[in-house]
């Protein structure tokens, strides 16, 4: 198909012949760079150990599709066209019917059209250098709010939970990670194990959006739970945020993502089934709002300073505060994420130290900052003075059998928290 963009991904090394008009991402033999490839993972995925060929080829493919995501600029329409080959490890895992879920699972999160296809990958040895967890739950920790307070739920339940990150190239999200893992470290004993891994392109960024990203992180979770013998990834996200309903007619969607909705789990999970992968995936706050998920982990008491860590948390979707004379690194406040983030230590009743960009300035570069968000926030009062959009919910895209009347009442929780901001 004609593509805005077409990639083949390959390891270092494997002279697989070339295909006219695709790019080549030569992924490191051993963890480090090519030109085309940034990673902490080898071809073989080392220094991680006793995984399957199956799993390696899953990293292989989201990864390498995060990295054409990247690298392919939208044009003059949103949706674009475009391509991966992938040399793969377990070729016959592989079917056609495999890989159209997994391209449509792509398309899913993006809003692009995907042509997945793969080649037979030389066979590479797996190594066992390292020991990473003890078979208990594997849960994503992203920097973000919910990932936190899921961390903390779970330590506190007395399981010994493996953490994973994906380490992001922007300041602000290794900030906000170093933040999180500092303190659940110094918090609890023994200090839980987290493992920030880095996968990227190696040449410059052409697409700001990375909605491909969360295929990508999965993938991550998936490898160290195989890795470590565990049949649990965890990934805690707020419901009323996952859901990701349009605040009004003409937004296509509230925060932008899919990345937690649970036709993204239904979809990731098929996959895993087609590949023989034993492992669930669960949300903790699947049914809670972003203020209850924090309610419920005050109200387990944790260790002395969690507030402050939450501070410390991201959630901003429109970084650069630098264009308003302020910090790049700083939660901006006033982009619908921002603004649920607000609401969740009110309706939490917690006091919120979050240093946010909208407080940190004034003057005209608050009026300008007001100004760029003028679009969030009235799609916000709209959502709040119009209630749930029943219609949307009826029209989208569940799992059989999802619950959508109790989804109306999450959604309706959710608008309810937005309410208690004041908006400028």
């Amino acid at each position: 198909m004609p593509a805005s963009g077409a990639y083949l991904v390959r390891a270092q090394g494997n002279q697989g012949a070339d295909v006219d008009g695709y790019t080549p991402l030569k992924w490191p033999s051993m963890p480090g760079h090519t030109k085309s490839v940034v990673s902490d993972l080898a071809w073989n995925l080392a220094p991680l150990q006793g995984f399957t060929r199956e799993v390696a080829d899953l990293v292989h493919i989201a990864a390498g599709a995060y990295m054409a995501d990247r690298s392919t600029k939208r044009g003059v329409r949103f949706s674009r066209d475009i391509a991966i080959q992938v040399a793969v490890l377990a070729r016959d895992a592989w079917t056609d019917e495999l890989l159209d879920t997994t391209a449509d699972l792509l398309g899913w999160l993006t809003g692009d059209n995907w042509n997945l296809t793969v080649t037979a990958a030389p066979d590479v040895s797996f190594e066992d250098t390292i020991e990473i967890g003890d078979g208990g739950p594997v849960s994503l920790l992203s920097g973000g709010l919910d990932s936190y307070l899921g961390a903390i739920q779970l330590l506190k339940s007395g399981t010994t939970p493996t953490f994973v990150g994906h380490k992001d190239t922007a300041t602000s999200i290794r900030g906000a990670q170093t933040a999180v893992g500092t303190w659940l470290a110094k918090s609890f004993a023994p200090a839980p194990s987290y493992t920030r891994l880095q996968l990227a392109q190696a040449t410059r960024r052409r697409e700001p959006s990375s909605r491909s990203r969360a295929f990508m992180f999965l993938s991550l979770g998936i490898a160290l739970a195989n890795s470590t013998g565990s049949k649990s990834l965890i990934v805690p996200e707020n419901g009323y945020t996952g859901i990701n309903l349009p605040l009004r007619p003409n937004r296509g969607g509230a925060l932008s993502t899919r990345s937690t909705h649970p036709e993204t789990f239904r979809r990731v999970a098929d996959i895993l089934a087609g590949l023989n992968i034993e492992l669930s995936i669960s949300n903790p706050f699947e049914w809670m709002t972003k203020g209850e998920a924090m309610e419920s982990v005050r109200d387990i008491q944790p260790p002395d300073g969690w507030e402050d860590a939450a501070a410390k948390t991201l959630s901003c979707s429109k970084l650069g505060g630098n264009w308003f004379a302020g910090s790049p690194n700083l939660n901006c406040g006033l982009c619908v994420p921002c603004m649920v983030r607000r609401a969740t230590f009110v309706k939490a009743n917690i006091v919120d130290t979050t240093r946010y960009l909208f407080q940190a300035i004034d003057g005209p570069n608050l009026k300008d900052l007001i100004a760029a968000r003028r679009g969030d926030i009235e799609a916000v009062r709209y959502a709040i003075e119009a209630g749930v959009d029943i219609d949307a919910i009826d029209s989208g895209t569940w799992p059989p059998d999802y619950d959508l009347d109790r989804t109306e009442d999450l959604v309706q929780r959710g608008l309810n928290e937005l309410a208690l901001l004041d908006l400028p």
